[in-house]
């Protein structure tokens, strides 16, 4: 099991601070960068392969990586992360991706556990849901139908859509069908799009099991609104929730 975690986007939401700094700088309220709290619980749960894409300020991110001596760490640069979607960023991975992944955005911020109940679960595709959380207005649903995954979007509102989070266990046969779909969207010029849009033409095809996240915690940071929000959401979370 290895994982890629796609770090090539410009992060405009976040204002000032990504002038000058790769989004995933963004510290908690421990003083650790989002970046090095993934790796480290990862880690912990025996990732020890790291494909990470990257665009701006790609020399932020391998200084982090450099604290892991102890881990490989592959990157890919996205030369056009100012004009494309992460779609090109797996596209320009995709001859690493020969493995079973997990897949993650670099921007999200979660418990050590989440990443063990999903490694331990005994299907090889998961994907995350929680049934309980209301449905975000501008982030990632995913619709569900019998535990399986039907599609991923920003714009469903359906009874069978649940808040979703981009993080994935993915088998290898699985993610090289979604590689190969993203590669016909990429030679289409479909660029600007989210990967998760070449995931739902097959979908159907597919298995992919929704996991509830209820129990845990996992969120992402787009801004300074939701910034200050996670880092005292996942500050209370660990305290209430210390092993």
């Amino acid at each position: 099991m290895k994982a890629i975690i796609f770090n090539s986007g410009l992060g405009k939401r976040m204002g000032k601070f990504t002038e000058t700094h790769h989004k995933s700088m963004t510290k908690l309220l421990d003083n650790i960068t989002i970046l090095e709290r993934q790796i480290r619980i990862l880690k912990d749960n025996n990732i020890k392969e790291f494909i990470i894409t990257t665009g701006p300020f790609s020399e932020q991110i391998k200084e982090v990586c450099n604290k892991f001596p102890d881990l490989k760490f592959t990157f890919v640069h996205n030369d056009l992360y100012n004009k494309t979607n992460y779609i090109y960023s797996m596209y320009l991975a995709s001859s690493y991706l020969d493995d079973d992944f997990l897949l993650l955005h670099g921007d999200l911020v979660f418990n050590k556990e989440l990443v063990t109940k999903m490694l331990n679960n005994q299907e090889k595709d998961i994907c995350l849901i929680n049934e309980e959380k209301a449905l975000p207005q501008k982030d990632f649903k995913g619709k569900v139908q019998n535990n399986l995954l039907k599609k991923v979007s920003i714009n469903i509102f359906q009874d069978d859509c649940y808040a979703f989070q981009p993080l994935y266990k993915l088998s290898k046969e699985t993610l090289q069908k979604w590689v190969s779909k993203v590669k016909e969207f990429v030679n289409e010029n479909k660029t600007d799009v989210y990967a998760e849009e070449a995931l739902n033409e097959i979908l159907p095809d597919l298995k992919i099991y929704a996991m509830s996240y209820k129990d845990d915690y996992i969120d992402e940071i787009d801004d300074e609104i939701d910034h200050l929000r996670v880092q005292e959401e996942i500050k209370e979370y660990e305290a209430k929730n210390i092993s």
